[in-house]
This record gives structure tokens, sequence and C-alpha cells, in this order.
């Protein structure tokens, strides 16, 4: 190519790639001379080498690594060669049976030669990962030309090129090759291990090295995304040994396994060990860890109660739950296991991956039982002659509609008579029930509702209202209509208690110094939350609205004005 056409054609492109002419002082335009100099020199070298080979040189060995072939020669010479640094003057296509290097428009061809191979990393996923898994574990595939046979892969053996930890470190002791690498037609399978836990949550940049028949061979880079949740601990699965009482151990793929918790021969709301449900362990050190997250299935590994499972197991075994997990490890769909995934490791190595089921015996009780008699979302309020005085107070819902004296407005009484008699049973013992005097929970009810709100009220939907004044002796035109002020049906809780001084407790009703006396329509639903979930009382939605001085009031109570 003609020197001055070269300065030309590059020095238009070095201008137009900047996006924007700028002036150039004689430094710029040195150090531009400087820089076409180097390229040229580079290009002359690529080209003697090509045109100084022996005749019938082949390519032994062809390799690219961010853009740069290396190319080992029958000749044993190498040549490396940088397209990207050459602009339009330079550039490496790798065919079927050959590599073809383009300088100055002149194309030199290279045959592969006997034993050629070149691997190249063959992504299966948009974003160009390999992820492992927890156990550290990944495979990639690669592109193998020419296609290697079951017989050739026999006398090839695999290792580790390179591993960088992306932008930091050389890593490459902390990968292998570990297991068989298999034939996938023209692609081969590499079985690829981490090694070291502190690898985890890290991205690197990894190439594979291939020896065969005496040759070697590196791939591409590919990056590998190491599991947040590997802990670098490896594994050796066996069957486990567990006692009869454990009567659905079922093997899955993987290593991994499933059992359900034996009821009652251990208490999973109270205290008890794993090993006891072994009828034997392997020999060596043992200790117990929780699963990673990516392995539990969803209702498990929501970071609440994934953290109260973790706080419940000790290395030793030993299960003691410490708050309310909210779930019995039943899976969300039947894509993942139910249970919770817990590891028996023994001398560092996992030996056991089950996935341990908890039965929820409420779960069982049709909502029917749940929602008795109730009906619908009656009104009640007392007889005119109660009346709410102004200022603080505490109301126990649960004692109250037991053995309150109400006047029923929708429902002629059914509602108060409902509460009174209702009970809920698993079997013969009682989950709630009505003592007479208060709903409260049974034996039962109590034991399982262990770090949770047991009965607990909720607001629904709370309205301010003007009251009709019956008692007060005042003008006619003073006293209201017992109805819900405009604005005011449904207000939010915290206007509830900032402004109007009230709010819904888990047990009834609780009134601050700022409860003016003023008419209330209060409508509360009921629930029973327990260690595992919650269940309705009545219907989904509010059980009741409990007026509060409608027909009557304090003095100087101040309605708000409509909004």
């Amino acid at each position: 190519m003609n020197k001055q056409i070269f300065y030309a054609l590059l020095y238009g492109v070095l201008v137009f790639s900047a996006g924007v002419f700028i002036s150039c002082e004689n430094d710029d335009v040195d150090e531009l001379k400087s820089r076409v100099t180097v390229v040229e020199g580079m290009i002359r070298e690529v080209k003697q080498q090509l045109e100084s080979l022996p005749a019938g040189s082949t390519v032994t060995s062809a390799t690219q690594n961010e853009g740069i072939w290396t190319l080992v020669l029958s000749s044993g010479q190498t040549i490396t060669i940088n397209p990207s640094a050459g602009g339009a003057a330079l550039d490496v296509l790798e065919k079927e049976n050959s590599i073809v290097i383009t300088v100055d428009g002149k194309e030199y061809e290279l045959p592969f030669g006997a034993g050629f191979y070149s691997l190249i990393y063959a992504p299966e996923f948009k974003d160009g990962e390999v992820r492992t898994g927890a156990n550290g574990r990944a495979t990639a595939k690669f592109l193998v030309k020419p296609a290697l046979t079951a017989t050739a892969l026999e006398n090839a053996t695999f290792t580790i090129g390179a591993a960088n930890e992306l932008k930091i470190r050389s890593a490459r002791s902390i990968f292998n090759v570990d297991g068989a690498v298999t034939v996938n037609g023209e692609y081969i399978d590499v079985p690829i291990r981490v090694l070291d836990g502190e690898a985890s949550g890290k991205t690197y940049a990894l190439a594979l090295q291939m020896n065969l028949s005496s040759g070697t061979y590196l791939s591409n880079y590919f990056n590998l995304v190491v599991s947040p949740d590997f802990t670098g601990t490896p594994e050796d699965v066996v069957a486990a040994k567990l006692i009869s009482a454990v009567t659905d151990y079922t093997e899955l793929e993987n290593g991994f396994s499933t059992a359900t918790l034996p009821v009652p021969t251990v208490d999973p709301l109270g205290t008890f060990n794993f090993k006891d449900l072994f009828a034997e362990l392997p020999a060596g050190t043992v200790r117990f860890e929780l699963g990673g997250k990516s392995l539990q299935n969803d209702n498990v590994a929501r970071d609440d109660r994934y953290a109260v499972f973790r706080s419940a197991l000790s290395a030793d075994g030993t299960w003691e739950l410490k708050g309310r997990p909210g779930t019995n490890g039943d899976a969300p769909n039947t894509e993942q296991n139910s249970g919770i995934l817990i590891n028996v490791i023994v001398d560092d190595v996992i030996k056991h991956k089950i996935y341990w089921k908890i039965i929820d015996p409420i779960a069982s009780i049709p909502d029917a039982a749940f929602a008795g008699s109730f009906s619908g979302s009656p009104h009640i309020e007392y007889p005119e002659t109660v009346v709410w005085e102004k200022g603080a107070r505490i109301y126990n819902f649960n004692q109250e509609f037991t053995k309150g004296d109400f006047k029923p407005m929708h429902d002629g009484g059914t509602f108060v008579q409902t509460f009174a008699n209702y009970e809920v049973l698993l079997g013969s013992d009682y989950i709630i029930y009505n003592d007479g005097s208060e709903l409260q929970l049974g034996e039962l009810g109590a034991k399982l509702a262990k770090h949770s709100r047991g009965l607990y009220w909720g607001n629904r939907q709370s309205s301010i209202a003007a009251s009709q004044r019956r008692n007060l002796d005042i003008p006619a035109d003073q006293k209201g209509n017992g109805e819900i002020i405009a604005g005011y049906d449904g207000i939010p809780a915290s206007e509830m208690w900032d402004t109007f001084g009230f709010r819904v407790t888990n047990t009834g009703l609780e009134m601050s110094d700022k409860y003016g006396g003023n008419a209330l329509r209060v409508g509360v639903g009921l629930r029973y939350e327990y260690a595992y979930g919650e269940r309705f009382v009545g219907h989904n939605g509010a059980l009741v609205f409990f007026w509060i001085n409608r027909r009557v009031s304090p003095a100087d109570v101040i309605d708000p004005a409509p909004r």
C-alpha cells in the first residue's frame, strides 16, 4: 500500500473515531505519526513472518484471547496477530480447515496440520456466562475443531489454563476440571469445580487447556459466575440411614433426598436433635448446616424466614425455633422441593442433603370450620344507656363481645350468639373456643401459636360519624343524625390514632387521651396466627362493625366538618 495513502486513511479513521473535529498542535501530529509508524512496523513484521515461512508449514495451534490471535506452526514458529490494531490492513479468519490472514489486501492461507485442534467456548445463554450451583460445580461447553471422537478424548487431559478474578488477580489454583469430559457432537462438555469458598459470589474469566498428542491447546476466555451460596464444602453424598419412624425417605436427583419429620417422635415446635433421626451416621466429625438459599424453595428462602430457620439449627443437630417462620417449608409450586434443606457434613464433606418436611396440622382444617356460623358483616352497638366518655381506655373484644349487652342492628343478634359459641377443633383438641367469658385458644391452638400472635384483631374499615346526642338536652339543630360524616368513611390508621385517639390492637380497641367522645363505626376482622401461617375467623373481610356513641354522646363533643 502506498505510504501516503496509508497515512491519509489511518489519520481519517483516528480523527473520525474521536467523534469531534479539533485543531491539532504540533505535538498531536508528532504523536499521530509515531502511532502510524508503530502500526506500520507491526504490519510489516507480520508480513515478513508469513512470507518467510518454510514451504508446507501448517498450523498446529490457534488461540484467540481478547481479539489477539496466537498461531503455533509446524515449523516451530509462533506468530502473534492483533487485527484490531491494524485496522482495515489486517484481518484473521478461521475457516473449517485453515486460517486465512489478510495483510494489506493480500491473503495468506495456512492449513491446519495433522493433530490440530482448536477450543472455542460456546455460550448457552444470552449473557454468555457459566454459573455454578451452590455446590461450586458447573459445566461449560466448547466447540472443538476438528470434532473429537470418544476414543481421542480418552487420551486427552484437561486443566484450567488461566483464571482471573475480573479486574483483580490470578486465581487459577481455585478451579479444576473435576469429572469426565464428554463428547457432545462436535462439542465437548467440561465439568468445572470451584475449590475455594473465597470465590463465593465472584466472577472470573477462565480459559480451558487441553493436552492431546503432545500438543497444548488453550481456549478463549469465558466468564464463570460463582454462586453466592457456595461454601467451598466438597460433596460425597451417600444414602441416609434413618430410624423407622421416618417412613417416607426418598432419594431425588443430584444427591438430594426428602423426608418428613415424624410427629410425635419429634416436635418441630419444641426442641429435638436431628442426630436422633438417623439410625447410623457416617463415621467422622458430624455437623449440620442449613442449605444455601438458592437451593431452598421460595417459601424458605425469603430473608426473614431463612434467618429464623438458620437460628433454629445448631451445628450439633439441635433444633429449636427462636422465632416465627410463617411457613412450614412447603414449596409454592411443584417445580420446587417442599421442606427445609439441611446438609449433614462429615469431616468437612457433605454426605446427606435432605429436604425435611414439616406437617402443618392447621392446613388440613377446612375454611368452613373457621368461618363458623358468622354471616356477612353485621353492625352492633350498645343500648342508649351506655356512653363512651372522653379519654383513654383499653377494650378487650374477646371478652366484651362474649359478655357485652349489645343492640343488634342487622342480624337479629346472630353475631353475639355465634361469638359466644364459636369453636374450632382438630380432632378432639380445641384450636379456638369460648369459655363463656372470653374467646381464647385451646391448648393445641396455643402450642401451635408459638412465637405468634394467636388470635388477633385488625382494623378493616373505621369511620367517624355524627352522634344523634339523644342523651343531651340541647337544641335539635345541635344534634346529629348518627351517620358517617362525608370524607370520613374509612380513615387511615394514622389519622385514627393521631387525630381521633383510637386504634385497633391485637386484643381489641385502645383509646388515648385524644379520644374526644366522637361517634365511631369501627370495622374489625379476627384472625388466628400460628407458627406456619394464619387463618381468618369468619369470612375473609370485616367480621363486625362496632358502633360507639352513635345514639348518645358525652357533653361538648366536636364533630369534624365534612371534607
